[in-house]
């Protein structure tokens, strides 16, 4: 019927245009993309299928926000194989997500497990006499990149392109499919929990 015809059509324009997401592709938020295990928790791939998939791309409406412009990491990215249509998204626009947490059914439940990882590290810093970390992006980006391997595993595997014949890969370092990977605690409590390294 109608519902149908409309569905596809959707699904066409979602697939040409890597349709981006709104909050998760905003700058002024930490973008949260996900996983899932190919046999077990040590084999994490980019969270796919099952009618869905990790959000991932660049903004449609912001540009890069300071911490993305001053780094090669998104465009070293862009030069690795497998990469959908350059004129399908804006690569000067704010590319997402910057981390991942476990998917079921979609990022509705990495996001809360996020949320409370980094409720913890806050509870951490409060009990030292820190303050709030307040917003972190800048901070995340700037570990991941001097620290790799230390505050967060990368995920490879998979690729974004659930119904549509392309996406976005994930591959070494960061993707715009799972981010930086997923949270290492004992990195995340170092780089975190505590400002000496960062002073």
């Amino acid at each position: 019927g109608d519902d149908a015809a409309i569905a596809d059509a959707l699904n066409e324009v979602s697939c040409k245009f890597q349709m981006p997401v709104f909050p998760t592709a905003s700058p002024y938020v930490l973008s949260i993309g996900g996983e899932m295990w190919e046999v077990n928790s040590k084999h994490p791939v980019t969270w796919a299928g099952y009618g869905g998939g990790s959000g991932a791309g660049f903004s449609i409406q912001f540009e890069a926000p300071p911490h993305q412009q001053s780094s090669t990491t998104v465009s070293d990215y862009l030069q690795k194989p497998g990469m959908p249509p350059a004129s399908s998204f804006n690569a000067k626009n704010r590319a997402y997500p910057d981390m991942s947490a476990v998917g079921v059914m979609g990022t509705s439940q990495s996001c809360p497990i996020s949320a409370g990882i980094w409720s913890l590290i806050t509870d951490i810093r409060l009990n030292k006499g820190l303050p709030p970390l307040g917003f972190v992006a800048p901070r995340l980006w700037q570990v991941a990149e001097e620290y790799p391997g230390e505050a967060f595993e990368d995920i490879i595997g998979g690729d974004s392109n659930t119904s549509c014949s392309n996406g976005f890969p994930a591959t070494d370092g960061w993707d715009a499919n799972t981010g930086f990977g997923r949270p290492i605690w004992d990195g995340f409590v170092k780089h975190f929990a505590d400002d000496d390294v960062h002073a």
